[in-house]
């Protein structure tokens, strides 16, 4: 007859496999779906993002629209759009990025004309930048600042 430990170690052994593959659990992303746009400002219903963060908005004909998180009341995330705001409509997928504001940097930007996101608005083809920084930098104190 076997006994309970051994029972329970051989069981162990065959789950072995399997919570060594869960030891790095999978980063769930929590979706939410667009309830009202008010201006130019948006709410979204269930997900969970920062401040500051990015998400994408999936229209019902597949356009991806961006925009950045504002503020949060209860349950409620409210939007500014980055993009174009046409075909919005309530239920919407709301996708949290789960990153800042980042923008370009380098000595290839002198003499480019980019508009409000860093995008190049004349025709000298892409950005050849390495670099990219938060635009949710470290704040400085203009009274301890060098002149």
């Amino acid at each position: 007859m076997i006994s309970l430990e051994n029972r329970s170690n051989e069981w162990l052994k065959k789950l072995k496999p399997y919570t060594e593959r869960l030891s790095t659990p999978p980063e769930l992303i929590v979706e939410g779906k667009l309830s009202r746009m008010v201006g130019l400002t948006l709410e979204a219903e269930g997900c969970r993002a920062a401040i500051g963060s990015l998400c994408k908005i999936e229209t019902k004909s597949g356009e991806k629209i961006g925009a950045e998180v504002v503020g949060f009341s209860g349950r409620t995330v409210y939007l500014m759009p980055t993009g174009n705001t046409h075909n919005l409509e309530p239920g919407c997928r709301v996708i949290p990025l789960g990153q800042n504001s980042l923008a370009k940097v380098g000595f290839s930007l002198l003499g480019r004309v980019l508009d409000g996101s860093g995008n190049p608005l004349d025709d000298k083809g892409p950005l050849k930048t390495d670099t990219a920084v938060s635009l949710g930098g470290k704040s400085i104190n203009p009274l301890s600042r060098k002149p």
